[in-house]
């Protein structure tokens, strides 16, 4: 082949290629790509590429199709080592891959009518994970890697064994659960050693009010607790309203199991690839961290930065500040009703904690950039409403709001709540298990009281 034959070839093949990765990069990227695009795309990409191959090809018809099928039949062999695994239910690529998933689709979940989903009984996992805070931040440092074991027991909550009767039931959402730390350093494990008596841990991450109310209903009450805690928390319980109802809307897809199942959904294909989407191709816009960090001067004399990737509020789809009046306010009054006409029933104290938000316990002791947005976020007056709300329920309803013992632990420097997300940390669960052991520890003498002196009437 003269010279200057060879020279057009790599022309025609560099211009061919150039041409085909501007196509690909303008189809993954100017549409709303989903991974089953990017497949097509792909696919389509890997044909085109051949085309240059078979016009000027000096290895005949024959030579030239084997070279195609041994290309072709390599690259399907190699993919069908990656997704063996996956097809024998031994690695779901969603968790590899961290694919933004429903948590009813999620490994070691299941859906459910009434709590959207459940966790499946008697598992034991470790989940690992960056802070939430550090999402859509540019240059932000991770406090520490979390790396937690979750053990459930027969009802799918995180408790080291089954329990058929506790003295006290916690009902809440992830604060409660509290994947962040180990099992002996949760704020129920703390008030078990405190108060002397069975605690049961019934908090699960992404619940809200109305799938806490069907805890209390479902597993709480058949328990025989004499006391219930209901923990609310600021950041998000006001809009997991609206998300429970859509939600319930959309009910028959969610039960549907063989999505959750299904090999495809946990496939790596499809998780690579939208990891690739969300990662390169469509990545989410970034903030600085700088503007979103304040310095904190913990009790060591040191300068920890305290991320805050959001308000008080979190997420859409909440009401406007302030919130006292709001109508989703007045949905969560009827829910405590509710779960106090329960509780009554069947002889339970309901005691209701308020769980404010980070940036509430930590704004006034931080030190922001000029044009940090932090400093300017809406606030109100949240926790007293709430307070006069639980107060309206009945003299017998408990009150005991987190607020003031987070932040009086905040001006003497304790870090309660972990820098880089928004739950607490090992001290924050202390401080919640101290401020409620109190209370707690007199309804349980009461009750007990109560129980001796109708004892010696009969």
């Amino acid at each position: 082949m003269s010279r200057r034959k060879r020279a057009l070839r790599l022309m025609v093949y560099a211009a061919w290629t150039g041409l085909l990765v501007l196509a690909l990069r303008f189809g993954a990227t100017a549409f709303d790509t989903n991974p089953e695009h990017l497949v097509g795309l792909l696919g389509l990409a890997y044909l085109a590429a051949w085309g240059p191959f078979f016009v000027f090809s000096p290895h005949g018809p024959a030579g030239t199709l084997g070279r195609f099928a041994l290309c072709t039949g390599t690259l399907g062999l190699t993919l069908g080592a990656l997704e063996a695994p996956s097809s024998l239910r031994l690695v779901d690529y969603r968790v590899v891959f961290t694919a933004p998933t429903p948590p009813w689709q999620r490994s070691g979940n299941r859906p459910d009518p009434d709590l959207i989903y459940v966790r499946r009984p008697h598992q034991k996992t470790r989940f690992r994970y960056d802070g939430a805070e550090l999402y859509g931040l540019r240059g932000a440092k991770p406090w520490r890697r979390y790396n937690c074991e979750l053990v459930t027991d027969a009802n799918g909550f995180r408790n080291p064994s089954d329990v058929e009767q506790a003295d006290v039931v916690v009902v809440g959402d992830s604060f409660i659960e509290g994947l962040h730390v180990e099992a002996e350093e949760l704020m129920t494990a703390r008030l078990a050693k405190l108060l002397g008596r069975s605690v049961v841990n019934l908090g699960r991450t992404g619940y809200g009010p109305q799938q806490e109310w069907n805890v209390l209903r479902r597993f709480g009450v058949p328990l025989r607790p004499s006391v219930c805690v209901w923990a609310f928390y600021e950041g998000n319980d006001l809009q997991d309203l609206h998300e429970y109802d859509a939600n319930q809307k959309n009910l028959r897809y969610i039960l549907d199991e063989r999505r959750a199942e299904s090999g495809y959904g946990r496939s790596f294909v499809r998780n690579s690839l939208g990891f690739a989407i969300r990662n390169w191709l469509r990545p989410e816009p970034t903030r600085p961290a700088e503007a979103h960090a304040g310095l904190f001067r913990d009790g060591e004399g040191g300068r920890t930065p305290i991320y805050f990737g959001t308000g008080i509020q979190h997420g859409t789809g909440g009401p406007e500040f302030p919130r006292g009046k709001s109508d989703e306010l007045k949905r969560v009054r009827g829910i405590l009703a509710d779960a106090r006409a329960l509780c009554r029933e069947n002889g339970v104290e309901l005691v209701v904690a308020f769980v404010p938000a980070k940036l509430r316990v930590y704004r006034d002791f931080c030190a922001f950039a000029p044009d940090s947005p932090c400093v300017t976020w809406p606030s109100d007056d949240l926790p007293e409403d709430f307070r006069r709300l639980v107060e309206g329920l009945g003299p017998d309803v408990g009150f005991v709001d987190l607020t003031g013992p987070f932040r009086a632990s905040a001006e003497a420097g304790g870090l309660a709540y972990l820098p880089d997300d928004t739950h607490w940390s090992e001290e924050g669960h202390r401080l919640a298990a101290e401020a409620l052991a109190p209370v707690l520890e007199r309804r349980l003498d009461r009750r007990e009281g109560d129980a001796g002196a109708a004892l010696t009437r009969r």
